[in-house]
């Protein structure tokens, strides 16, 4: 009767994972895992380990312990069992741009999806893979992968997957300019997911649709669409996508010259990046220095951006880091103290500068 009794509490805190409902699964998941261990139920101890994983990594921003959770659940899991753990884990490389790592573990979660014949699982490893060939600026492998990985969703008629590859690749054509095609499948993703109940994804699709109405130059319609994002990913408790709908935010502001509350949201978006997100540390550092210098504070935007550089310096982030380094060098010309430091890294990342425009006004966060 208790091991019938892990498994329902089991399948009641998976329906809350599955809506993204950070705080409710925190909870459940503790009470499956102490049961699941009590029974000595390895494969239930996994599953409830890898959730209280992601909660760590997204609610709490906590990597070491995400980590932990996470390789103690590889360490239970069969084969069959880790392809969520393995989904976790290439997230943990992401955030810290250890890409060679995610798709390492992206390729093993897609052996393991071909092995069981699950097209909805080939879908979503295939999309962790472009995830990871994006930010290396493999652009044309990034897109071979989802749309393979459309191809799977569709033929297993998952409708998360098929929104969770049409989200990417939308994305993918954002970063190629390719902005009515970008929306087009930004605009499917998002009915998909409004569709099945997906807060999370249709607030990370919302941020997305935000950066196209960027590049199409209303900032209006950018302002409601991450306003709207925040609505919805603030109850979930993500920190993750949650701040960079703050930090994208802040940056419309500030197109539109509204600097006082352009500050107060992004230093809202500082206050709620987690301490290990690397990229979202330099971003919405960069964002809160491009107000200060907007206000004529450059004293107090410099050392942002110098936290924002060390935040991702020596990672795999080199795209943002060359980002992040053409702010500080031209603030440094413009106050008659350029640093040759800065000028000597900025120069020897200048051939992954085209990358760089991702990170300008792209407010979606890929995980």
């Amino acid at each position: 009767m208790t091991a019938e009794l892990d498994r329902r509490r089991y399948d009641a805190a998976r329906a809350a994972w599955r809506m993204s409902d950070l705080p409710a699964v925190s909870i459940e998941m503790q009470r499956v895992l102490d049961g699941a261990r009590e029974a000595g139920d390895s494969t239930l101890e996994g599953r409830a380990l890898t959730a209280l994983a992601e909660v760590a990594l997204l609610r709490e921003g906590d990597l070491p312990k995400a980590t932990e959770l996470v390789d103690a659940a590889l360490d239970v899991l069969t084969a069959d069992g880790r392809f969520g753990a393995l989904e976790v884990r290439a997230r943990i490389a992401w955030w810290v741009g250890e890409f060679d790592t995610q798709e390492r573990m992206a390729g093993e979660a897609l052996a393991i999806a071909q092995q069981l014949d699950r097209k909805d699982l080939e879908a979503q490893a295939l999309n962790e893979l472009a995830s990871a060939y994006r930010v290396q600026g493999r652009l044309d492998d990034a897109e071979d992968a989802i749309r393979r990985g459309l191809e799977f969703a569709q033929e297993s008629g998952s409708i998360v997957a098929q929104a969770r590859a049409l989200h990417l690749l939308g994305h993918l054509h954002l970063e190629r300019r390719e902005t009515e095609l970008g929306q087009q499948a930004l605009e499917e993703s998002r009915s998909m997911f409004a569709e099945v109940g997906d807060s999370w994804m249709l607030g990370r699709t919302l941020n997305s649709l935000a950066w196209a109405a960027e590049q199409r130059g209303d900032d209006a319609v950018a302002e409601r669409l991450l306003r709207e994002a925040m609505r919805l990913l603030k109850p979930l408790g993500d920190r993750g996508a949650l701040c960079e709908s703050q930090r994208a935010l802040a940056d419309v502001l500030l197109a539109q010259d509204k600097l006082d509350e352009a500050e107060r949201i992004a230093l809202e978006a500082i206050e709620t990046v987690g301490l290990h997100d690397l990229s979202s540390q330099a971003s919405t550092r960069v964002s809160l220095a491009a107000v200060y210098v907007a206000q004529h504070r450059e004293a107090e935007a410099e050392p942002l951006l110098r936290e924002a550089w060390e935040a991702v310096r020596g990672t795999g982030w080199r795209s943002l880091e060359h980002f992040v380094l053409e702010r500080l060098d031209q603030l440094l010309r413009d106050l008659g103290r350029p640093d040759p430091a800065v000028a000597e890294r900025l120069a020897a990342l200048t051939p992954v500068a085209a990358l760089g425009e991702a990170f300008a006004s792209s407010a979606e966060r890929i995980a």
